[in-house]
């Protein structure tokens, strides 16, 4: 009966697979979000201020001596 083979074949093609994949299938969504979770909670995401102060001319060495320009006056009147 040629009928029920072609029948039977058929039937054979509209099964349904079963579904082998981790998780049917979301294992590598899972595997994203949790490598996601992990690198917001282990990676900075500001990094750390360092504040750096320099004169803005190098430091000279040479010391300068002002000099005492007073000038004597004598009393004035009164």
């Amino acid at each position: 009966m040629p009928g029920l083979d072609r029948d039977a074949e058929l039937a054979a093609l509209r099964e349904q697979p079963d579904n082998v994949h981790l998780l049917g299938g979301y294992g590598p969504l899972l595997v994203g979000a949790l490598l996601f979770v992990l690198m917001v909670l282990l990676a900075p995401t500001v990094a750390p201020e360092q504040v750096v102060e320099r004169p803005i001319h190098p430091v000279s060495t040479t010391l300068v001596h002002p000099t005492s320009t007073t000038a004597s006056t004598a009393p004035g009147p009164r």
